[in-house]
């Protein structure tokens, strides 16, 4: 099975997780194939993800690409990098017929290697849904798309791909066109949704289950390896950001897995390339409401109070 990650030094605690994650509960026939699409990380990187995963004692293979992250310049950065652009390359570099793309900031507690043959008809995608059209946070793409009420606005962190239906509807060349010509909040994923409407395989929240909807909560009061999910940790602050030790709602979660890998001692404050402290409105926003929700659900899951907002 083809598991593809897009990635650089920023995000290394992150990647380490997910592809130990991934590696741990992988259950499949096929081995797992990993590349990690780059336009820094070397070989001593790959030698390093290499000494968190071989203790598994399972078969995998792991192959770093290069990618030249020149081609996106122009457009919006995120968090001063353009690795979020480089999963709509990888149809047209990656020799697989199918893959499962995955965001650095993920915790795998399920066995991904059941996706490995859903069938997904002419859909060259599978996602799952973040929120309906009508309430999805990225407003441009739902007022282009028509705001409905039914309608799925998904969440592109976790993507199956068919790439012979990719390749054959030219979803690159069709994202591309539209982040040259409309406004993108949400980068890559808004041109996705908006090019993919209407065309996309959904797949079971199981696979995409962003840890900040508090609607998810009650799926996350049982401890890792008991889940059966696959957990996203997107917004502000990611699970390495700076701080996030105290402030991160589900961080012991993510660091049970950590402590498992080569950069177990990692800690956010450490001079390394993944310390950061965001500093745009929206991680502003985001630190804000992790602090509440730390609070809110180390007393949830404790059984201090069973009524959250939002539940």
């Amino acid at each position: 099975m083809n598991i593809v990650f897009c990635a650089d030094r920023r995000v290394l605690p992150g990647l380490h997780v997910a592809l130990y994650s991934v590696l741990e509960r992988y259950e499949g026939k096929s081995r797992p194939d990993f590349t990690i699409f780059s336009d820094d990380l070397d070989e001593a990187d790959q030698r390093l993800l290499a000494k968190s995963l071989d203790p598994l004692k399972k078969p995998y293979a792991l192959e770093i690409r290069r990618v030249d992250a020149g081609l996106f310049a122009g457009f919006p950065q995120l968090n001063g990098s353009w690795a979020t652009y480089y999963r709509l390359l990888i149809a047209s570099m990656l020799d697989a017929n199918h893959f499962l793309y995955l965001d650095a900031d993920i915790l795998c507690d399920l066995d991904v290697s059941q996706l490995e043959n859903l069938d997904m008809g002419e859909a060259p995608a599978g996602f799952v849904s973040e929120a309906p059209l009508s309430g999805c946070a990225d407003r441009a793409v739902a007022k282009l798309l028509g705001v409905s009420p039914h309608e799925p606005y998904f969440n592109a962190g976790i993507m199956l791909v068919n790439a012979v239906e990719w390749r054959r509807q030219e979803i690159t060349e069709q994202a591309l066109d539209f982040l040259r010509n409309y406004p993108a909040a949400y980068w890559d994923q808004s041109a996705l949704n908006f090019v993919l409407h209407l065309k996309a395989y959904q797949l079971d929240e199981r696979f995409n289950t962003i840890v900040n909807m508090r609607k998810h909560w009650p799926a996350l009061k049982t401890p890792v390896g008991s889940l059966n999910r696959l957990l996203h940790f997107v917004e502000y602050p990611k699970p390495w950001d700076l701080g996030a030790e105290f402030l991160h709602p589900q961080y012991d979660m993510w660091r049970s897995v950590l402590r498992k890998t080569a950069l177990r001692d990692f800690r956010s404050w450490q001079k390394t390339p993944a310390r950061r402290l965001p500093m745009t409105a929206k991680a502003k926003v985001g630190y804000q409401k992790a602090i509440k929700d730390r609070l809110l659900f180390t007393g949830y899951t404790k059984g201090w109070f069973t009524k959250v907002k939002g539940i």
